[in-house]
């Protein structure tokens, strides 16, 4: 058997820059995320940062000045003094003087990117680069102001999403569907041409995946034709998703889809279907798993193309794109505590892209007294009928309760229905789960299972009866399987260390009708060192008198500029050999073409094939050539052309990219100086170039052009995302948002439009005194409050110890400022009265606003 193709990973493109070794580096420190697409260069074997956002991340006190290539400020400490300048080639860090190298530097117009080396060198901290999952970790040598802070906000964290990120409680903006509106297209056009079977033969090929609204839902397209076979793919998807579980009125159905749909697996009795002719009814939640104890990830993937899935932090699995157009991992098994699931995409041209999952299987209950449903029928691709109807109860806190019912094709061509029961229960560490089966042939199945967490280790177990049943995972046979006993492990070794060992062993035990005993064990360790990733993966099974073990072993090596990766599959028993080899290398060449060459080797057939390819992402396209050739005198040329497009909503501008776009989000956003305080951009309002912004609490790289419009490509669909813009980034300290973020809804092929109106806002300060024993004197910690004309109080204030207080960032209007009543009452105080705050539109300082109190019985 021939192993799956070796993609190399290399440097994702964007779209807005003309370089093509760009690459979005998700930035963490520890469990925090910092921002999920920091820009850098990958230059050689390294991979440059920008010191400015860096600093501004990590809370240093360093600022940059990109036009003269010169950084200024200090290190945690103002004793510890931080001076680059660029041009002169010297750098000044805590007193020690240092001659640069300008090969170390790049300078653009909005940054200083430096070596993550030299930067690591500089600042206190660590970075670890892990290019194939396009991840910078951040490890400091002494704390950062930054930990300090994210320790005060660990109470705040929301489920499901990076530790310690806060909802900042945006108002929600809603995104209509339209009637007709203009697709995003991932698009990829190819010509080959060779010598195969004794015969030459050329063809082209085209396909095309596209999103967009249509007649008020989603519509989802795929279509592929080549030379042969010119309607060789079509599958068309219509219909809806929504979190919030507002479709279908009174079924507050989350899922809604016809057309091309996906049904689920059902545990012990079928396997999820990928792709089929029907429709899809579902109110379970979009980011919990697709069944108990099993998770299936699927979805479009371009020709070419191959998905990479890591579970925990090990290699699972392979997948290449189908002639569907998508990629499917079905029923993965999740263990108790976290289910982390990692998909690295390689583009046939370079190109790369990584997408994270993650379950708590104990908190994936369905709570008190709501119903969870799955409803869907369809026909495969062979024509065969299926059909699922799964319902889940939540009995108590405790306790939930499942049943269904289910049709499924047979391979003799006739369908078998199933129904099921089943209870979960939730208890402190431990799941307990029994369920009961029967098939319409009077077949019978009940099991019995357990899962829980012993330290770092992931254990489950269960024990299955059967009577004359058979299923997808209970074959048909002459002697049946009469029970089933399985035991899983999961976990890591050295865990929050440098070097950890992700590892996992099964074991199945089935007893047959006739006494026979059949044994599988499977086991996988991974090791990372020295930025090389290893898997082993081994599998022994005993069925009846007859042993077969065999194995996987899987390298990769991904730093800046090269990479490696391998496959070899071996066989122990009945007897050792050799099955298939693969190995492939890349390496980025100057200008950003890369050059990959592979050799793979089955040893059964003796045959070699070499390949070889010379690819160039050029962030708005990608174009490669790629060849092989093989001992038996087959060979064989081809080219291959990749374009993703989108209309920018605001500028009717057209967005391409080398990176597919068609299955994902994106937001267009305008900040503008409000200076007639409409709200919206008209008359005499201006554009705020160079305007930042924080997505679900993490910085984001795009800045605002001259026109005041920033393009926010790939964000996840159906996933309710933060939008704030960055006060730090606007030129004037006096400007704020009118409304500091958005909470949008992504969904493919749509553009969601944003506005930030800015305002200028003033300021008012003043000191606070006590009249006591006929004197007036400064006091402090007195709180002081602004409130408006509706009676909001709208900002605080706590005075200082001396009294004196300042109250920044209050937008434009008329506003009163008074001591807080509450206060006033606790301490037995009374004011001498308020201030009336008038504050104009282009902002209002205003100086000597004191406040006076005095004790309530005059004294």
């Amino acid at each position: 058997m021939l192993l799956p193709a070796l993609q190399p990973a290399a440097a994702a493109s964007a779209s807005q820059q003309s370089e093509d070794n760009l690459v979005l580096l998700e930035v963490r420190l520890g469990n925090q995320l910092l921002s999920d697409a920091v820009a850098g260069y990958e230059i050689g074997r390294d991979v440059f940062l920008p010191l400015g956002e860096m600093a501004r991340m990590l809370t240093l006190a360093i600022r940059v000045t990109p036009g003269e290539g010169r950084a200024s400020g200090y290190i945690i400490s103002e004793s510890r003094g931080f001076s680059l300048d660029v041009p002169g080639g010297v750098a000044d860090i805590a007193g020690r003087h240092e001659r640069l190298e300008r090969s170390q530097f790049k300078l653009q117009s909005d940054e200083i990117y430096v070596a993550s080396k030299v930067l690591a060198r500089w600042l206190p901290i660590d970075l670890d680069l892990d290019m194939s999952s396009l991840a910078l970790k951040v490890r400091p040598r002494e704390q950062l102001p930054l930990q300090a802070r994210l320790e005060r906000r660990k109470h705040g964290s929301r489920p499901g999403a990076p530790g310690g990120y806060v909802d900042p409680g945006y108002p929600r903006l809603s995104a209509p569907y339209r009637l007709a509106g203009v697709p995003f297209i991932d698009q990829t056009i190819g010509l080959t041409a060779g010598n195969g079977g004794g015969r030459r033969q050329a063809d082209a090929s085209y396909t095309a995946y596209l999103t967009t609204d249509l007649l008020g839902i989603e519509a989802a397209l795929y279509a592929s034709s080549n030379r042969y076979d010119p309607s060789s793919g079509l599958r068309l998807t219509l219909g809806r998703n929504d979190p919030d579980a507002g479709l279908l009125g009174p079924l507050h159905a989350r899922t809604a889809l016809f057309g091309s749909v996906p049904l689920p697996g059902v545990n012990n009795i079928s396997s999820s279907s990928p792709t089929g002719n029907g429709m899809v009814l579902s109110n379970r939640p979009l980011n919990q798993p697709t069944s108990f104890d099993r998770h299936t990830l699927q979805g479009a993937l371009p020709p070419g193309w191959d998905v990479e899935l890591y579970y925990n932090d090990a290699l699972v699995g392979v997948r290449q794109s189908g002639p569907d157009g998508k990629y499917s991992f079905e029923d993965q098994p999740l263990a108790y505590g976290p289910n982390e699931f990692r998909l690295v995409f390689h583009g046939p041209l370079g190109q790369l892209r990584v997408e994270r999952q993650s379950f708590l299987l104990e908190q994936s209950a369905v709570p008190r007294g709501a119903l969870y449903y799955d409803l869907g029928a369809h026909r495969d691709g062979f024509g065969r009928r299926r059909a699922v109807a799964q319902f889940e109860w939540g009995m108590s806190e405790h306790l939930n309760a499942t049943a269904g019912w289910q049709r499924v094709p047979t391979f003799d061509g006739v369908g078998r229905s199933y129904a099921n029961l089943g209870l979960r229960g939730y208890w402190n560490s431990f799941i307990a789960t029994a369920d009961a089966a029967r098939a319409d042939d009077g077949g019978t199945l009940a099991q019995l299972g357990l899962k829980t967490r012993l330290g770092r280790v992931a254990v489950s177990a269960s024990h299955a009866r059967l009577d004359g049943f058979s299923s997808d995972f209970f074959h048909r046979g002459a002697d049946p399987v009469r029970s089933r006993d399985e035991v899983r492990a999961d976990g890591v070794l050295g865990a929050g260390g440098a070097q950890f060992f992700p590892l996992a062993l099964q074991v199945r035990h089935d007893r047959l009708s006739s006494g026979t005993r059949n044994i599988e064990v499977q086991g996988r360790i991974s090791a990372y060192r020295d930025g090389f990733a290893l898997t082993n993966g081994l599998r022994w099974q005993r069925l009846g008198v007859n042993e077969l073990a065999d194995g996987q072993f899987q390298v990769s090596r991904r730093v800046a500029g090269i990479g490696l990766t391998g496959q070899l599959q071996y066989t122990l028993s009945p007897d050792t050999a050799l099955g298939a080899a693969a190995v492939s290398a890349d390496y980025y060449l100057h200008s950003g073409y890369l050059l990959n060459l592979g050799l793979a080797r089955t040893f059964k057939d003796r045959e070699l094939r070499a390949t070889g390819a010379l690819n160039k992402s050029l962030g708005s396209y990608g174009l490669g050539i790629n060849g092989y050739y093989s001992n038996r005198g087959e060979y064989g040329l081809g080219m291959q052309f990749f374009m993703a497009m989108g209309l920018e909503p605001r500028s009717g501008r057209m967005v391409t990219d080398a990176q597919p776009m068609a299955n994902m989000g994106a937001a267009s956003i305008r900040v503008f100086l409000d200076k007639d305080l409409s709200g919206v951009m008209d008359g005499a309002d201006e554009a705020i170039a160079g305007a930042g912004f924080i997505v679900n609490g993490a910085y984001y790289a795009v800045r605002t052009d001259a026109s005041g419009i920033a393009y926010l490509p790939r964000l996840l669909a159906y996933q309710h995302t933060d939008i704030g813009l960055d006060p730090n980034t606007l030129d004037d300290p006096q400007w704020q948002p009118r409304t500091p973020g958005v909470r949008i809804l992504p969904r493919p092929g749509n553009v969601s439009q944003v506005e930030f109106a800015v305002n200028m806002t003033g300021e008012v300060d003043g000191t606070t005194y006590l009249y006591a024993d006929g004197k007036r004197r400064a006091v402090g910690d007195l709180k002081l409050e602004l409130v408006d004309a509706s009676r909001k109080v709208v900002a605080t204030m706590t005075s200082a110890a001396d009294g004196y207080f300042v109250i920044g960032g209050i937008f434009p209007g008329e506003y009163f400022l008074r001591v807080s009543p509450e206060q006033l009452k606790r301490l037995g105080l009374t004011d001498t009265g308020m201030h009336i705050i008038t504050i104009a539109r282009d902002g209002t300082v205003l100086n000597g606003r004191d406040l006076d109190v005095r004790a309530a019985d005059g004294s």
